[in-house]
């Protein structure tokens, strides 16, 4: 804007100048024009009137002087006297105009213009009283050479009035310019600058009103954003379309173990290096979906990148991280079970399968049948027990046909498993033991008496011949406990975070000696899941093992 005062106000300036000389020579020119045609007519009357009073009109100019040219001529046109010049010399100006118009009508006037001299020559001729004519002539410069004169005048006026003009303008813009600089935006109507700057700050304070509240609105969207994305479990990290991150919420943050604040502006490599993530990126910036799974922690993250498709391709990439821990684990567990599954059912009836074949066709002794048969029916029996075991882990996991919640004592759930398991108890001689008091809890009195009942038998299978098994019911605060001891073969600590798993066997040749199905301890961990039960396992090879489950007390006790 100064730049621009500045320069409106030296070339309004310079315009000026050139105009007003421009005008002033060509108001000076006309002028002289008149006075010059005034003084030869002025001149040439009085000529005239002497000439009246001669007889010889050629012989009154000897010794004629004057300013202007003087020249008398013949009616033909012959000069017969001339002051700037020897008559005889001169040419016949019978063609002339001004003569031709004075003998015709009396006077008669031209001019000529010298472009050679830059010079404009006037002619003012009469008719004398003996015929002849008489002509003044009076040389000036045109209005072109008048300016070709004072050029240099002119110049110096010029750059006088450019340097006025420049420090007049720059003084004028500075003081026209710093109010506008000095404006307070952030209150527009409070400045006290000029009236014509009056709508436009009305409509810049519309403007900062307008702004200010979308600014809050952005705001509050933008909160609502954050807050909704840093409470989210799910892992939600923003790239612009070269793979920088935009931002990144803390679920992502802990998934990728850094800090989210440290790599804003950097490139995702600077999170993971891993090849699948790059891959599924890669994808997402050409306008597919992108989708990996990723490792972290021992955890198992489903990682979707999807692009933002715009006019002009990919304008950034969205990565969301699901935790699909559980369900990529079940579906490990669900192939395990069945190939588990498949090999314990396979076992016993390739057993039953054999032994009937043999009795079929008749190659076992007759005194072998009934060994033979009781083989079958215990195979049978133990693929009988592995069958219900089954059914009852799909029920715990579908949670169905578990009966109704209610008030449990957990020391008459013992005595009940105690009194059930007493006989396959006194076959090893183990001593079986109930202590401590009655402990009520919420819950399903038949999955509570299976949960038992399993550890207990669990507890007598791997106890030796003469040991003992203790059931024992405390209460620590507002938690209720039963544990189960036995002073048996115990479990190295390699397989104790494993023994709950569906078909886990620490000794795969003990365990078949004992005929479990594998799957006793599975039912336990379900079942204390349903009670949103703790599992405490302590054990040691050679010194027995000792599992307690911790409930919650019922209410009002």
């Amino acid at each position: 804007m100064t730049k621009r005062i500045f320069r409106g106000i030296v070339l309004t300036a310079i315009a000026a100048v050139l105009i007003t000389s421009a005008l002033t020579g060509a108001t000076l020119y006309a002028y002289n024009v008149q006075r010059i045609t005034g003084e030869m007519r002025t001149e040439a009357g009085y000529l005239l009137h002497a000439l009246s009073l001669t007889e010889d009109e050629a012989a009154f100019f000897q010794g004629f002087s004057s300013d202007n040219r003087v020249t008398l001529i013949d009616p033909d046109g012959t000069v017969l006297y001339d002051s700037g010049a020897k008559a005889e010399t001169l040419e016949s100006h019978a063609d002339r105009p001004e003569f031709q118009q004075a003998l015709a009508d009396g006077s008669g006037s031209s001019e000529r213009y010298s472009s050679t001299l830059a010079e404009t020559t006037h002619y003012y001729a009469v008719r004398t009283d003996g015929g002849n004519v008489l002509r003044i002539a009076s040389t000036q410069s045109s209005i072109i050479g008048v300016f070709l004169r004072i050029l240099p005048l002119l110049v110096i006026i010029f750059a006088a009035v450019a340097l006025l003009s420049l420090g007049i303008a720059r003084f004028v813009a500075k003081r026209i310019v710093a109010p506008v600089n000095e404006l307070n935006l952030d209150e527009p109507l409070e400045n006290d600058v000029y009236d014509e700057l009056s709508p436009l700050l009305v409509r810049m304070e519309r403007q900062r009103e307008e702004i200010e509240r979308q600014m809050r609105a952005l705001s509050d969207k933008q909160s609502e954003l954050n807050a909704i994305t840093e409470n989210m479990r799910e892992g939600l990290v923003l790239l612009n379309p070269q793979g920088v991150i935009l931002s990144m919420n803390g679920s992502a943050a802990r998934i990728f173990e850094v800090d989210a604040g440290k790599h804003i502006g950097e490139d995702v490599l600077s999170v993971s290096r891993n090849p699948a993530v790059r891959e599924a990126i890669h994808d997402a910036r050409t306008g597919s979906n992108g989708e990996t799974i990723l490792e972290n922690g021992g955890r198992y993250y489903q990682l979707l990148a999807s692009p933002v498709a715009g006019k002009d391709g990919c304008m950034g990439i969205v990565l969301l991280l699901l935790d699909t821990t559980e369900k990529y684990t079940a579906e490990i567990s669900r192939r395990e079970f069945s190939a588990n599954v498949s090999h314990e059912l396979k076992t016993p009836l390739t057993s039953i399968s054999g032994f009937a074949e043999i009795i079929r066709d008749g190659l076992a002794r007759p005194e072998d049948v009934k060994d033979f048969a009781g083989r079958i029916c215990s195979e049978a029996n133990r693929l009988i027990a592995l069958i219900a075991d089954i059914m009852e882990l799909s029920r715990l996991d579908e949670r169905k046909e578990i009966g109704d919640r209610e008030r449990v004592g957990l020391r008459a759930v013992a005595e009940d498993v105690l009194s059930r398991l007493e006989t396959p108890a006194k076959d090893k001689d183990i001593r079986l033991s109930l202590a401590g008091p009655e402990c009520e809890v919420s819950g399903y009195s038949l999955l509570l008496g299976e949960m038992v009942y399993n550890l207990v038998d669990n507890a007598i299978k791997y106890t030796g011949n003469g040991g003992h098994v203790e059931v024992r019911t405390a209460v620590r605060g507002d938690r209720a406990v039963l544990s189960v001891t036995d002073d048996g073969i115990g479990i190295p600590k390699e397989h104790q975070s494993r023994v709950f798993e569906r078909f886990y066997r620490v000794d795969k040749s003990h365990s078949k000696a004992t005929g479990g199905t594998g799957l006793g301890l599975s039912i336990v961990k379900h079942g204390a899941a349903i009670h949103e039960a703790e599992i405490e396992l302590e054990s040691a090879p050679g010194k027995g093992t000792c599992i307690r489950l911790i409930f919650r007390l019922s209410a009002g006790k």
